[in-house]
């Protein structure tokens, strides 16, 4: 007679089954063509028989294909995925509570910047509870000068969000006085789906009353824009 099996014997095996899973469509990630037995068994770590069991489960539900060479590709329901994570991203929706918190955490005014023909709009703003402020209006446009939020789109609109993670704090764009005399700002860019630019968070303050070197703020910045590009959908 076999010993009656625990619960938390049976959630840690629901769980182990779910990270196998995870992990074997996670290997089709940044991968060209059709993935053998052998390509998954390297990047999972699983044994072939083993891969083989979750395999037949994927393709019944049409997440993986099967092609007539052994060679294991994305299903259809793969992109049926992608495409409803797409459509539920709403820019605004996702990004409001960012700026929000930036500017709580910091006192400072937040924004999200997206190109828009040869300059660049005000998205979203949140101001800090403060007498002395940066006051732009959500809808404001604004040249791609030498602001901090324009050399962040200089920089990295044709990169990746793996290029901006690499280059940590250092990648984070500050200026003062450029616009306008008692304006400071940083700026550090955003990333969506496949990795693709899609605009840029900046912190401003009057100057005196915003340090563009505080290391700890440019931290948060960097931390926050990572951050939100996951939300987005980048990979960092």
């Amino acid at each position: 007679m076999k010993p009656a099996v625990k619960d938390d014997e049976q959630i840690d095996r629901s769980v182990a089954a779910v990270d196998r899973t995870l992990s074997l469509l996670e290997a089709f990630l940044d991968q060209q063509g059709g993935q053998s037995l052998s390509d998954l068994e390297q990047r999972t770590g699983l044994f072939k028989s083993v891969i083989l069991r979750y395999m037949l489960s994927l393709e019944a539900r049409g997440f993986v294909h099967k092609e007539q060479n052994g060679m294991y590709r994305l299903g259809y329901k793969a992109a049926q995925l992608g495409r409803a994570f797409e459509s539920s991203v709403d820019l605004v929706t996702t990004l409001r509570p960012v700026v929000e918190r930036l500017s709580e955490k910091t006192g400072s005014s937040a924004s999200v910047y997206v190109r828009d023909g040869e300059s660049r709009l005000c998205l979203l703003r949140a101001e800090p509870e403060r007498d002395v402020r940066v006051a732009i209006r959500a809808g404001t446009r604004r040249q791609m000068d030498k602001s901090a939020s324009g050399l962040a789109f200089k920089r990295f609109e044709h990169k990746t969000v793996q290029a901006f993670e690499a280059a940590g704090v250092a990648g984070i764009a500050s200026s003062a006085g450029v616009g306008d005399p008692l304006l400071a700002s940083m700026a550090a860019p955003l990333f969506g789906m496949s990795d693709a630019f899609v605009g840029v968070l900046t912190l401003s303050g009057v100057i005196h009353h915003f340090d563009v070197d505080d290391g700890k703020v440019r931290s948060l910045l960097f931390d926050e824009a990572l951050a939100a590009s996951a939300l987005l959908g980048a990979a960092p």
